[in-house]
């Protein structure tokens, strides 16, 4: 079962080793607009700060 559900709010969470002054999305936060089944574990987020629409594995994003 999906960990997130179309609708739902998230949160990008910090990933170590992302280099400094560079293209960061961490705490952007936005909404799940789908739900990925293939490859599983994937969502489309669109995100709140820039209007796009990325795709994030469920392990790097929380709900809020």
């Amino acid at each position: 079962m999906a960990k997130f559900e179309v609708g739902d709010r998230v949160k990008v969470l910090d990933k170590p080793g992302w280099p400094e002054g560079s293209y960061k999305p961490a705490s952007w936060e936005g909404d799940i607009v789908e739900v990925i089944e293939n490859p599983d574990g994937y969502v489309l987020m669109k995100t709140q700060k820039t209007r796009y629409k990325m795709t994030f594995h469920e392990n790097e994003l929380e709900k809020i």
